[in-house]
């Protein structure tokens, strides 16, 4: 569909409104359009989602986990954007559009925030993440599973390495995995007061799991650090020398918010775990062409991260920079 063609079918949708488009996002995997719907005195925002590497099935599991996480999450700071509808056999996915910042944006620069407001950040991330995980939670005896057809290797390989760790660890929960869980897929909004001063931080989760798959939690809590490590890949930090946020100290706040809500203080086995599956994400993004053919976007990604990356794709010890001694008892 291009753009006149999701205007109409939105019309089509919401009888007597007039819809015009705002923005359109070129994603990987989809096309993301802002629309503003119009009808007298009313005015709604809403944001369709297309997608054009997934299965119908797919679409329709990614509707159902947000509907049940904005729906089941009872927290005043944490949501998501509302569902609005799904059309999985055309791929479309609707919801209520959400105002803020992106959290990768700012940890980026582009829009330069206080270091305490990047605090707040982590440690709402890691209630949000709790919260999921409470929600999308799943049989104790239920067996580890990641699709063995899907382009997964090094995560698969993560998850057969580390079975007998398991039994150690004391964040033993099952859960649905969030899988993608990185500053790209939260958003914050900051509602400020006359005086400037924040009045209150509200986060929301976007981007939710498309595949039923069945983990510990460890993946989901290395994913959000292997995205904080690769921010600190690219230009604004590698070669200008901005430097405002520390990734450990960032990392720590946001495990510590999420073992606070999960009621868990995590043993040396679930530090290794995290550890572990941090290296699979690491090696994992070297094969940026695992989703298919997908244009330039990911072979310029893919150059880059070897280029100019090569430490970091190469390590070869889980231990190679996290976590520290004595991580566990901080924990």
């Amino acid at each position: 569909m291009n753009r006149d063609e999701v205007q109409k079918y939105i019309e089509e949708q919401y009888p007597g409104f007039k819809v015009m488009s705002k923005k359109t996002i070129f994603c990987r995997n989809s096309r993301i359009f802002m629309l503003d719907l119009c009808k007298g005195q009313i005015q709604e925002k809403i944001v369709v989602k297309i997608s054009r590497n997934y299965q119908p099935r797919e679409v329709a599991l990614e509707f159902s986990n947000l509907s049940r996480f904005y729906y089941g999450c009872k927290d005043e700071a944490v949501s998501s954007p509302k569902p609005l509808f799904v059309d999985a056999e055309n791929g479309i996915l609707a919801m209520s559009y959400v105002q803020g910042v992106n959290l990768a944006h700012m940890l980026h620069e582009i829009r330069p925030v206080s270091l305490q407001y990047l605090i707040c950040a982590a440690d709402l991330s890691g209630i949000a993440l709790a919260k999921f995980h409470t929600l999308f939670r799943r049989m104790e005896d239920e067996p580890v599973t990641i699709d063995t057809n899907a382009r997964e290797d090094d995560i698969n390989q993560f998850l057969a390495e580390s079975q007998e760790r398991m039994d150690e660890c004391n964040l033993k929960t099952m859960v649905t995995p969030f899988f993608d869980f990185t500053s790209w897929n939260i958003i914050l909004k900051n509602d400020c007061i006359k005086n400037g001063q924040s009045k209150s931080t509200m986060l929301y989760l976007i981007d939710f799991p498309r595949l039923d798959y069945v983990c510990t939690p460890h993946l989901d809590l290395a994913r959000f650090r292997f995205g904080l490590e690769l921010i600190k890949q690219f230009p604004p930090a590698k070669f200008f020398g901005l430097n405002r946020w520390d990734v450990d100290s960032l990392y720590d706040r946001f495990l510590s918010s999420y073992c606070r809500e999960m009621h868990v203080a995590l043993s040396q086995d679930d530090l290794w775990l995290i550890s572990r599956a941090r290296l699979a994400n690491i090696r994992r993004s070297q094969d940026l062409t695992r989703k298919g053919r997908c244009g330039l976007q990911p072979k310029l990604e893919k150059a880059y991260l070897q280029t100019f990356s090569r430490q970091w794709l190469d390590q070869g010890d889980v231990f190679s920079k996290w976590p520290r001694m004595g991580r566990a008892e901080k924990a």
